[in-house]
């Protein structure tokens, strides 16, 4: 999260229970001043016995539609992975990196020839010869 952070700023972590961990939300709240939405793990844990400050406070709630956000971008990787391959053959990680954003270029690039296609169908005059 540190270095993505020194890339592109970030305003919100959002992640799903795997990571709830104090020391995640302590990294991301106070070294990276940000806001973290990290669902409890154990939510049949009552409060009282969670450990940690902000594990406590996801007890007590987050904001459910600010986290549902998070399925978007699951959706788009998952879209992603099924129509570019989800194995990558790069060796470097330079290459790897940059074989990732051609892939999500390559996404971009097929949203948008498939918008192209629905409006200029969708503009053609419906004719009924009977």
């Amino acid at each position: 999260m540190t270095k993505i952070s020194k890339i592109k700023p970030l305003s919100v972590v959002i992640v799903d229970k795997g990571y709830d961990s104090e020391d995640n939300h302590v990294l991301v709240r106070e070294k990276l001043h940000r806001f973290s939405i990290m669902p409890p793990r154990y939510e049949q844990v009552p409060i009282w016995k969670s450990h940690g400050r902000y594990r406590k406070e996801m007890k007590r709630g987050y904001k459910k539609i600010l986290y549902n956000q998070r399925n978007k971008d699951e959706t788009i990787i998952s879209v992603i992975k099924r129509q570019f391959r989800e194995h990558i053959t790069s060796r470097l990680i330079r290459m790897q990196n940059r074989e990732l954003t051609f892939r999500v270029i390559a996404y971009n690039i097929h949203r948008m020839v498939n918008l192209l296609v629905i409006l200029m169908v969708s503009r053609q005059p419906f004719i009924c010869k009977l």
